[in-house]
């Protein structure tokens, strides 16, 4: 009806609707009918989300290492989110406009990706084998410490290291 169109999404998604350069509504599982020649809308998922991860890095030693582990997060402010990473809808309020919504864990593993390394680039062979569980605790308290998850809005709420293997032909050298 000559533009005038209903969304309505669900509380796991803060929904932003712009009109003017200005905010006129939002929160999370917002309902709302909007005029949609004057109105953009952004929707900020705000669920925890869940990444694997899997890396390879070098220890002290110059030993390469395979870290694999998890990491979760949540966007614990929508609204900084989207000014930092473009969440709009498509006109239609279908799909998103562009793909920075995917390109956020990745930049967020990327964070984490940089604390492990320096620990593994600190640390010997044995130790760095060893240090899963104390390499995971320093880092999650680097990632809720960081400056840019903050600045995109991010709370890290969990990382674990599931394994730090060595490559197999050093994995037999060591037995």
């Amino acid at each position: 009806m000559l533009g005038l169109k209903f969304i309505k999404s669900n509380p796991t998604t803060h929904l932003i609707a712009f009109r003017g350069g200005r905010i006129v509504r939002q929160g999370a599982g917002l309902a709302i009918f909007y005029y949609a020649p004057t109105t953009s809308l952004v929707a900020v998922p705000i669920q925890s989300r869940e990444i694997p991860f899997i890396f390879e890095k070098v220890t002290k030693d110059f030993q390469t290492v395979t870290i694999q582990g998890q990491l979760s997060y949540r966007i614990a402010d929508p609204e900084r989110t989207a000014k930092s990473l473009n969440f709009t809808l498509h006109a239609g309020g279908k799909g998103y406009e562009s793909d920075d919504p995917e390109k956020l864990h990745e930049r967020v593993v990327a964070v984490a990706q940089l604390g492990v390394q320096r620990l593994i680039h600190e640390s010997p062979l044995t130790e760095a084998i060893r240090s899963a569980g104390p390499f995971a605790a320093q880092v999650l308290h680097e990632l809720r410490e960081s400056g840019e998850l903050a600045t995109l809005g991010v709370e890290v709420q969990g990382l674990s290291i599931l394994a730090i293997k060595p490559t197999p032909e050093t994995a037999r050298a060591l037995e």
